[in-house]
């Protein structure tokens, strides 16, 4: 084996969107020194058989490709048919002496893995190394596994392309981004609007993304819905963004909330699932999600141009530190040759 490591990112197909593509996408495009990367698909959303085919393909060709075959299989799990999919690619990479990685991106794993804790316990323990995106997956996996190495690894962000965002053409105060149903609490932030509104009458809010499981017919004042912008045009609306907000129920770390940060915006969103590492310090701001407090936190961050300045500092700083491509990828680095 040469010092130069060859690694294979399997999960979702890289030309679909969601956070998981541009993740292999990220990493795939700028390794660390010493790394070779290739991503292969196991599915995408439009295929009719769950990735089975795609599947099949890639083990079929990891058996076949014997002397050729990648020093690393580094799998991205969310939760349900990822760990049947995935999860039999890592089982058969390390059948055939290929080390194995994993990087755990479920909003539902600790729920997943409580339900289904024989098949989380098999695929994870078939890994040299196991990178949750926070303390409370960490935790999971090293009671199931006690003999796995955990890496908490933050998902990567790409500066360049954050900061080489065009002018939009959509401006607004404050910017939500993600699916607009329930699951990410558009709900609460339509019924926090109005109280913004009454202390920053001439507030602005518009909402990103795929129409999930609620109406946009019947909007707040100052609150439209701009739908599915293409990447560069909603990083070019949160960058001119006051601030961002992700009220959600239920998450891991979302690449919006990572994504703001970095662009030095200034994020209102919800302790749950890994975004609880996060508080002031990183420019962010924890609320329970109770619409009341939603309005007077974005209503306190408006008014506060100093204050926003300031978190925007801090996340920025952080972000660079801890989410830059190339500071995953040298701790993905790291982790492999220790491993």
């Amino acid at each position: 084996m040469s010092d130069e490591l060859d690694i294979l990112h399997v999960g979702p197909d890289v030309r679909t969107t969601g956070g998981m593509a541009t993740v292999i996408t990220l990493l795939s495009r700028s390794p660390a020194p010493g790394l070779r990367v290739t991503a292969a698909a196991t599915w995408a959303p439009s295929a009719r058989d769950r990735g089975l085919a795609a599947t099949l393909g890639l083990l079929t060709g990891l058996v076949r490709r014997r002397g050729r075959r990648p020093d690393w299989v580094h799998a991205h799990l969310s939760e349900g048919g990822s760990f049947l999919r995935e999860g039999a690619v890592l089982l058969v990479a390390r059948a055939l002496g290929i080390r194995t990685a994993a990087t755990l991106h479920g909003a539902r794993f600790l729920d997943f893995s409580e339900r289904h804790p024989r098949l989380v316990r098999r695929v994870l323990g078939a890994c040299r190394v196991v990178f949750p995106l926070g303390p409370h997956a960490g935790a999971r996996v090293a009671a199931l596994c006690p003999g796995t190495p955990v890496r908490p690894v933050l998902n990567p962000v790409d500066l360049d392309e954050l900061h080489a965002a065009p002018a939009p053409s959509h401006t607004a105060d404050v910017v939500f981004g993600g699916e607009v149903g329930r699951r990410k609490g558009v709900d609460r932030l339509v019924a926090a609007w109005p109280g913004v509104r009454r202390r920053h009458p001439q507030a602005t809010c518009v909402l990103c993304g795929p129409l999930g499981d609620l109406p946009v017919t019947d909007l707040p004042e100052g609150m439209r819905y701009v739908g599915s912008l293409e990447r560069a045009d909603l990083l070019g609306v949160l960058r001119s963004a006051r601030v961002a907000c992700l009220p959600s129920r239920d998450e891991a770390l979302p690449m919006f909330v990572l994504e703001s940060l970095a662009l030095g915006v200034p994020v209102v969103t919800t302790a749950v699932g890994e975004i609880g590492q996060l508080g002031e310090e990183q420019g962010v701001s924890l609320v329970d999600g109770d619409p009341a407090g939603l309005a007077a936190r974005l209503g306190d961050l408006l008014a506060d141009p100093a204050q926003r300045a300031d978190w925007g500092r801090r996340g920025l700083t952080w972000a660079e530190e801890h989410c830059s491509v190339e500071a995953v990828g040298r701790a993905l680095a790291t982790s492999y040759r220790a491993a």
